[in-house]
């Protein structure tokens, strides 16, 4: 046995609720699946006994398959219910059940019988859900089922994570045990550009990698790119894998791969997860990940079985990436991850009041019930009165006689597409062309709108703003200085401030941790601060709202008008109100950027503001904000440091390549 193995089951024998961290491939399914089973053998043999809940339709088919043979050996019946396979049969239930949330979430409105004798839960890679309005939609599933049943054992596993608390979130007294691990990684980082293809096969040929994983952010680069790796030795053997394929496409790569002996396979997030598909020897990550928890779930997919050494090729399309790559892989060594602190998703309160008077739709809620399911989420009764208000408001939700609530015809309209059960949204925005009005020319993209930016080495003022069209019409104002351009990049927005420290550490070692520099150009105060586009588009703006001309670079410093002389005495920070009114400013922008629920619009706007101020950990940003120093260094000495890290000669850039943040 592996040694979570050895300290989790006599765990889950005595009956405890537990949650399992360790990194992947170290045998946390079978750790928890054999014990559960073990406990309930043999008088529930015939009962439905066990929900497994997992992040994606691939994993749920994945586990079917691994474990269909040792329960059917026991004669135990195995069945799958997620949208690829919707039915089941009430009059003949299965020992053990795998769903997705969004599968539970069905389930417990339309089969609410089956649950009252169940007797365990299992919740696979909760650090995927967790945090995220899915985790939180979960959380409260997992509440009303209680309700119901109030006598379930429940067990969490989980990868490398920096909140030992998970578990208390999603059932009472649970018991961790962590087991650390690492993995020695054996990583190279390579320049994009014309050709790279051909240079990532010619790389796994020399190491004598037969089966890779090549990971992108964007399901239509996955497309674009497999064609060009079509190479020897892969040459018509390169499969693609994403969500927007069918089942039938799906589940006949995962078994291609895992029954090929050579093969590669471009795909995005949707494989990050414990999705058996054999022995991979490397994984090609074609631009950095969102954050480093993504990283190490992007590498766990690597040699499962042999635990050799992971070969990891990482792409990169500038020096900025570059960077991060290094920071990331860094972190993911010593197991620090940096994410950001639990913040509930206010836009799960709509979506499950919805789906829980459709649970109760022969009889209706009180709104005291509805308080009751919401509660462990929202921590007061006030954000759930005032989304239920306004959903009473807006004929969400009706009043079928006095005291007793219903689905109005709004949501009912959900419940017949089956859109009520899921908080996945749909993309609405995206990142927009800048249109150079004084020639006509496209001279980049960029996804937050500002009043003023650099982009190609120019300062630029918005002339107009085209929704539409996806287009921002500028006008060029004064070049920017030679010391400027040293910060020039892509940029990137998906991790948290958290990471900032880190990323500064390498490019300033002789700083203290809480130390960010600054120089002096002209008339202006150049301060790095690395915390990315998302964060540095929110403060400039809140800055410049409160009288301080400020405007951010790429995520990595900001730019401030400052009298001669002037030094900086703190780091700046806005006000929480000024925060607040960017926010508002930027709402349905940042709903895309922050995945903020399929249900967000139906929210009042006060709790649109509040969700993405929690989802954005602003509260916890301005407190981090406030310990910084910053500390004035030459012009020269910062962009030399700079330089030797995003310099030009760093930097390699395909001409058809992308150039949009991260997040």
């Amino acid at each position: 046995m592996t040694e979570v193995q050895v300290r989790a089951i006599p765990a889950i024998l005595r009956g405890d609720n537990l949650v399992l961290i360790s990194p992947a491939a170290s045998g946390k399914t079978e750790a928890v699946v054999a014990p559960v089973v073990e406990r309930l053998l043999p008088e529930r043999r015939a009962r439905f006994s066990v929900l497994y809940v997992s992040p994606t339709r691939a994993l749920v088919n994945d586990l079917y398959r691994r474990l269909s043979g040792p329960l059917e050996c026991l004669g135990l019946g195995l069945a799958r219910k997620t949208g690829d396979h919707p039915s089941i049969d009430e009059a003949k239930l299965p020992f053990m059940l795998i769903t997705t949330p969004e599968s539970f979430d069905s389930l417990l409105c339309r089969h609410t019988r089956i649950f009252k004798e169940l007797s365990a839960v299992i919740l696979d890679e909760l650090h995927l859900l967790d945090n995220t309005p899915r985790g939180d939609q979960l959380r409260v599933l997992l509440e009303r089922l209680r309700l119901i049943n109030a006598d379930i054992r429940c067990c969490a596993m989980s990868a490398t994570i920096d909140d030992l608390d998970i578990g208390r979130r999603y059932f009472p007294d649970p018991v961790v045990v962590q087991v650390p691990g690492r993995r020695e990684i054996d990583e190279e980082l390579l320049p994009m550009g014309d050709g790279w293809p051909a240079r990532v096969v010619a790389e796994l040929k020399r190491r004598d990698c037969r089966k890779a994983l090549c990971f992108f952010n964007a399901r239509s680069y996955a497309e674009q790119y497999s064609k060009l790796l079509n190479l020897p030795p892969f040459t018509n053997r390169v499969w693609v894998h994403h969500a927007s394929l069918t089942r039938e496409a799906r589940e006949g790569v995962e078994a291609t791969m895992n029954r090929e002996k050579a093969g590669l396979l471009c795909c995005t997030s949707t494989l990050e997860l414990g999705i058996d598909i054999g022995d991979i020897d490397a994984v090609v990550l074609v631009r950095p990940p969102f954050n480093v928890s993504s990283l190490l779930q992007r590498l766990g997919r690597g040699n499962r079985r042999r635990r050799t050494n992971l070969v990891a090729l990482g792409l990169y399309l500038d020096a900025w990436e570059r960077l991060l790559f290094e920071a990331m892989f860094e972190c993911a060594r010593e197991g620090r991850l940096y994410e950001k602190s639990y913040t509930s998703a206010l836009s799960v309160i709509p979506q499950q009041v919805s789906s829980y008077l459709f649970q109760r739709r022969r009889i209706g809620a009180t709104w005291e019930s509805v308080r009751r399911v919401l509660r462990p989420l929202a921590g007061s009764d006030v954000p759930i009165d005032r989304a239920f208000r306004q959903m009473i408001d807006s004929s969400e939700v009706v009043a079928g006689r006095p005291g007793i609530y219903f689905n109005g015809p709004v949501s009912e309209q959900r419940v017949e597409t089956g859109k009520v059960h899921s908080n996945i949204q749909d993309k609405t925005f995206g990142n927009y062309g800048v249109v150079d009005i004084t020639t006509g020319r496209q001279v980049g993209t960029i996804f937050f709108v500002f009043h003023h930016f650099v982009l190609a080495g120019r300062s630029w003022e918005l002339v107009e703003h085209r929704e539409k069209e996806k287009k921002v019409m500028v006008r060029p104002l004064a070049a920017v200085s030679s010391n400027t351009k040293v910060f020039e990049g892509t940029g990137a927005g998906g991790y948290s401030y958290r990471l900032a420290p880190v990323l500064k550490a390498r490019l300033f070692p002789n700083l203290a941790p809480n130390q960010f520099p600054y120089f002096r150009d002209g008339n202006q105060l150049l301060l790095v601060h690395l915390l990315g586009s998302t964060s540095g588009y929110i403060l400039s703006e809140a800055l410049s709202a409160q009288g301080q001309d400020a405007s951010d670079m790429d995520g990595m410093l900001f730019v401030l008008s400052a009298k001669p002389g002037a030094k900086l005495k703190s780091f700046p920070v806005p006000s929480l109100s000024a925060v607040r009114d960017v926010v508002s400013g930027s709402l349905f922008r940042l709903e895309d950027s922050l995945g903020s629920g399929a249900f967000f619009r139906s929210l009042p706007e006060e709790l649109q503001i509040e969700d993405h101020l929690l989802t954005l950990d602003i509260r916890g940003l301005l407190e981090f904000l406030k310990g910084l120093e910053p500390v004035e260094l030459p012009a020269e000495e910062v962009t030399a440091q700079m330089a030797r890290h995003l310099s030009d000669k760093a930097e390699v850039r395909s001409s058809n390549s992308d150039s949009s943040p991260n997040g």
